[in-house]
């Protein structure tokens, strides 16, 4: 594959992160009432530090509307990091552009830890969110794209084992199986709860399998095909699960940004497949 097609996919997939994240922070709010209004955790600032009892600062509708437009500036600077992620290479301003990406990128990590903090320090979902921050990333610090680069591959095989294997033992039921799993299944595939959960454990087990041989030389190959097709599957099944022909708008405007953002669990596995079979591949740099 052209090299500079390769830059595409990287520069693609950080644009479909940021983008999705964009929409959903914009029309759909995020986790961070999760800390900000965490008594326990913020009563000593709030009330050490501000002199605000924790009841006042919990009903004040000013603090509500400033986590508001905290949120909305979120959105506003993943929208930002999506542009310039689409036109890396044209944006001339090494620095503002390094900038944005830096600052999109801790504001993904911020959302992540949000989210685990949201839904009881569930340390899965950070991880399941680590093959979204790989472009990002990969702009941020300018990494040289390499298919000799082992250092490169191999995180972005450890990234992707991140969460694949997350993903995996949560469909497996470990430590527990989300509901929205098991909607999903049913809604595409037309089967029963009991058949629901039995694929999910199957899948799961070969999501948690090929994250494990990404590191298996010979076989690397065969898992990356399958997290390919996976991964684009699981993006797009939030759209088709959530699709409603009665409400077309409205049902893609509620799940599109799902799959938009997840669109890098196909997208990342592809990269380090063409990769690893341009091994003689000269090298080149983000620019």
């Amino acid at each position: 594959m052209n090299k500079l097609k390769l830059i595409s996919l990287i520069k693609i997939c950080a644009f479909t992160v940021f983008i999705g994240r964009a929409y959903q922070l914009y029309f759909f709010g995020g986790p961070y009432r999760a800390i900000l209004w965490d008594e326990s955790l913020l009563t000593p600032i709030v009330e050490g530090l501000f002199n605000y009892t924790w009841y006042d600062y919990a009903t004040s509708t000013t603090v509500d509307s400033w986590i508001e437009r905290f949120t909305k500036l979120n959105s506003l600077i993943f929208l930002i990091a999506a542009l310039f992620s689409l036109f890396w290479d044209k944006i001339k301003w090494i620095k503002p552009k390094r900038f944005i990406m830096g600052l999109g990128l801790f504001l993904l990590i911020l959302l992540g830890i949000c989210m685990v903090k949201d839904r009881n320090y569930d340390f899965l979902q950070l991880f399941e969110m680590s093959i979204q921050l790989s472009a990002p990333f990969l702009l941020w610090k300018n990494i040289r794209i390499d298919s000799n680069n082992k250092k490169l591959i191999n995180g972005l095989k450890i990234a992707i084992g991140l969460t694949f294997i997350p993903h995996g033992l949560l469909a497996m039921g470990f430590p527990y199986r989300p509901g929205h799993f098991i909607d999903m299944t049913i809604i595409i595939l037309g089967v029963n709860e009991t058949q629901a959960t039995q694929f999910l454990f199957v899948v799961g087990f070969l999501d948690v399998l090929c994250a494990l041989l990404l590191f298996v030389p010979k076989l690397s190959k065969y898992a990356l095909w399958y997290m390919i097709i996976w991964g684009f599957a699981t993006a797009f099944a939030r759209i088709v699960s959530g699709f409603n022909i009665d409400f077309i708008s409205s049902s893609i405007h509620g799940s599109a940004y799902l799959t938009v953002y997840r669109l890098a669990h196909g997208i990342i596995p592809l990269i380090v497949l063409l990769l690893e079979m341009n091994k003689t591949t000269p090298k080149i740099r983000v620019a």
